[in-house]
């Protein structure tokens, strides 16, 4: 897929798998995975960014990036924070391709900072989860209790890598053995004869504050650049199918297509040739 790159920013370290195109002047893409992914994400569509300068990130939390610090919560504009001074490291333009959660990331940062961004694809991702004002106060009421009990001596163990692979396969969203083992790679650890997660254990606290149907819009009202949003039949928003229809017609530039797949149809081997032409066409056409 390519080669492991850290990005040394002013506030942390974030770590991704990079491939160069061998056109020094090829379009950027840089990439965004989902919650509790990582740059293996986009294993299946790398090869098929040859003639680009393909950067997939591993999220602050994820991966082999730093954690936040103990008493910090992952917040979504933190995210923004980071995507943007990796941004912020070159002189040029990127796509943005944003896979769920990272979809919600890239969809922010292109509001924000348009000048950095070319283009904006979101995979099975329609903006960040919402809920309404009157339910702030219990949402973040159970997110401080949540980590007012957190201790880092407990974690998942798991007596075997494939054990592990099983447990993706059958986490938030279902997975094919393939893709799940791709995730498990550079996920896990191993200390001694056990095996657990990389990923920070904060991660699975639940959101202290999410964002209402009005700021959602805001944000998506600002992002003025070409926006190709590619949605899986079998994913997350197979039950949604309005929301996913007033999302989208709230964009001012936007395709929206509905492809055969399951939540990570850009990872599955059966899927992600489909996808991979979807973002092919419309990055050639604008």
């Amino acid at each position: 897929m390519g080669r492991d790159v850290v990005f040394n920013l002013a506030h942390t370290n974030i770590a991704g798998i990079q491939r160069l195109s061998q056109n020094p002047s090829a379009l950027r893409v840089l990439s965004l995975h989902g919650w509790l992914d990582n740059a293996a994400s986009f294993h299946s569509l790398s090869p098929h960014f040859s003639d680009f300068h393909h950067s997939a990130l591993d999220f602050a939390g994820h991966g082999f990036s730093d954690h936040r610090p103990q008493g910090s919560f992952y917040h979504l504009w933190d995210y923004v924070l980071d995507t943007v001074s990796v941004l912020n490291l070159s002189s040029q333009s990127s796509w943005l391709v944003g896979h769920s959660m990272g979809g919600a990331v890239a969809m922010m940062v292109a509001a924000i900072v348009p000048e950095k961004v070319r283009g904006l694809i979101i995979l099975d991702n329609m903006g960040p989860q919402t809920n309404k004002p009157e339910d702030r106060v219990a949402t973040l009421q159970k997110s401080i209790r949540k980590m007012a009990k957190y201790r880092l001596d407990r974690f998942s163990q798991y007596q075997s890598k494939e054990d592990m692979v099983q447990a993706r396969m059958n986490g938030f969203t279902s997975l094919s053995h393939e893709a799940a083992s791709l995730l498990v790679e550079r996920g896990v650890r191993q200390q001694e004869s056990v095996w657990s997660w990389r990923h920070d254990g904060k991660l699975t606290f639940p959101s202290p504050f999410r964002m209402d149907e009005a700021s959602v819009e805001a944000f998506i009202s600002e992002i003025k650049c070409p926006t190709l949003a590619l949605v899986a039949e079998q994913g997350i928003y197979k039950d949604s199918v309005s929301l996913v229809e007033k999302r989208a017609s709230q964009f001012p530039w936007i395709t929206l297509k509905w492809l055969a797949g399951n939540h990570h149809f850009h990872l599955e081997p059966e899927t992600a040739t489909s996808v991979a032409e979807e973002i092919q066409a419309f990055i050639d056409l604008n």
